[in-house]
C-alpha cells in the first residue's frame, strides 16, 4: 500500500514512533499534510534533550535533537506548545524561551547567560552561576540540582532560593577536603535533600550534610551520601518530625548511625547501602523499636543480618499490630513487593517522588537530574 494513502490517524501512529527531531522535521517537509500531522505529533511533547538515550526520560514525552539539528530546532520552538524542560549543552536561546519552566545546562559559557527567565521553575547546572545565583531568578526556583558545590560554598548563596522544594548538590574531590557547617538561612519549604560529598585515592571528605538538613524544617526525604568511615559530625539534639524517608551511602558504625536515627523519630522508609558491618541482628531490633513508624528497613548490603531477624520481626509486628518490610541480600527484590519505587536511571523524572526515583536508586548518579512535580 502507497503511503499517502495511509489515513491520518495510522500516519500519525508511524510519528509517533520517531523519537529525533531531524527525522520529524525531514517528514515536516515532505507535504502540508505530513507537516499537519508532525506537528500534531509534537503537540504533547514536554521535554527536549540533547542527550540519549530516549529510555533515560518519559519516553512519550520527549524529543532528542542532534548538534546539528539545534538551531533549526530554536527557530521553530513554537512547534512545542506544551514544552516543559529543555536538556541543552549551552544555548542561550533556550534560556530565554518565556514557557520552559525546566533547564539542564552543561555550561561552558555562562557568561553568555544574561537574561532573566520569568517561567524557570527548575534547574540542572554544574556549578553555581550568577545568571541564576541572585536576587531575580534564584527565588523563582523550587528545584535545583548542582554537580559541583560544596556545604560551605552553598552556605553562601543560599539566601538566593528561599523557595527550593527540592535540593541536589555534589561536591567531589580528588584529596583530602575540610568543609564547614552550613551557615546558611533555614530553607523552610524543603522537602527533598540529597546531598553527596566524596573522595578518591584514599582521602578523607569531611562531611556536613546533616547541618544543612537541621536548616531545614519540614524536610520529608534526605539522601547522604559520606564517604568516610570514622566520625562525622551529628548534632542529635536537633529533630525533624517531619522526615519520613532516609537513604545513606555510608560507612558509619552503628553508634554513629543510632545518633542520626533519633534525629527523626517519625521514619517510615530507611536505607543503608555499603553498611556491611554496621547493623546487626540486635541493632534492627533497636531500630523498629526506636521507631515506631517505620515500615521499610533496606540493608541489602548487610552480612550481619539473618533469617532470625526476619523472625523476629514477624512476631513483632503480630503482636504490635505493625507492618514492617525488612530486606538483606539473601531476602527477595524490594522492587517486587514496592512495584512503585523504581530502580531505572532516568534524567527526567515525572512526580516529585523521592520514595520512588530515588529510595532505591544505589548509586547518586543515577538520580534525575529533574522532577516534573505535575506529572
Amino acid at each position: 500500500m502507497n503511503i499517502d494513502k495511509l489515513p491520518d490517524d495510522c500516519l500519525l501512529h508511524i510519528f509517533n514512533f520517531f523519537s529525533k527531531f531531524g527525522t520529524l522535521l525531514n517528514c515536516s517537509q515532505v507535504c502540508e499534510r505530513w507537516k499537519y500531522l508532525v506537528l500534531q505529533r509534537l503537540s504533547n511533547v514536554k521535554y527536549l534533550a540533547d542527550y540519549g538515550p530516549i529510555e533515560s526520560y518519559p519516553v512519550r514525552n520527549t524529543i532528542l535533537y542532534e548538534y546539528e539539528d539545534r538551531y533549526g530546532l530554536i527557530k521553530r520552538i513554537e512547534w512545542f506548545p506544551k514544552l516543559k524542560i529543555i536538556e541543552s549543552g549551552s544555548e542561550p536561546e533556550f534560556f530565554s524561551n518565556p514557557t520552559v519552566e525546566g533547564f539542564l545546562f552543561s555550561l561552558s559559557n555562562s557568561e553568555n547567560f544574561t537574561n532573566c527567565n520569568s517561567s524557570l521553575k527548575m534547574l540542572a547546572v554544574d556549578g553555581l552561576y550568577d545568571f541564576y545565583a541572585n536576587d531575580i531568578q534564584g527565588p523563582m526556583l523550587d528545584q535545583l540540582h548542582i554537580n559541583s558545590c560544596s556545604i560551605s560554598k552553598f552556605s553562601k548563596y543560599a539566601k538566593y532560593f528561599p523557595n527550593l522544594k527540592r535540593l541536589h548538590i555534589e561536591h567531589h574531590t580528588l584529596d583530602d577536603f575540610e568543609d564547614t557547617f552550613y551557615t546558611g538561612p533555614s530553607l523552610e519549604k524543603l522537602e527533598i535533600l540529597e546531598v553527596i560529598g566524596s573522595s578518591q585515592w584514599g582521602s578523607q571528605y569531611d562531611y556536613h550534610g546533616f547541618s544543612l538538613a537541621d536548616k531545614c524544617p519540614v524536610l520529608k526525604s534526605a539522601y547522604h551520601y559520606i564517604d568516610r568511615e570514622d566520625e562525622f559530625w551529628v548534632n542529635s539534639g536537633i529533630k525533624n518530625h517531619f522526615l519520613e524517608d532516609l537513604s545513606g551511602h555510608a560507612y558509619p558504625n552503628w553508634s554513629i548511625l543510632r545518633r542520626v536515627l533519633c534525629k527523626y523519630p517519625n521514619l517510615k522508609h530507611l536505607a543503608i547501602r555499603r553498611g556491611y558491618d554496621c547493623i546487626s541482628h540486635e541493632n534492627v531490633i533497636e531500630i523498629i523499636h526506636m521507631l515506631p513508624h517505620i515500615t521499610l528497613i533496606d540493608i541489602r548490603d548487610s552480612k550481619k543480618v539473618d533469617e532470625n531477624t526476619t523472625r523476629y520481626i514477624a512476631q513483632y509486628c503480630r503482636d504490635h499490630n505493625r507492618s514492617i518490610s525488612l530486606y538483606y541480600q539473601k531476602r527477595p527484590k524490594i522492587s517486587k513487593n514496592w512495584p512503585h519505587l523504581s530502580t531505572k536511571r532516568t534524567r527526567i523524572g515525572r512526580g516529585l517522588d523521592f520514595m520512588k526515583h530515588c529510595f532505591l536508586k544505589t548509586y547518586c548518579n543515577d538520580f534525575p537530574y529533574l522532577l516534573d512535580p505535575d506529572e
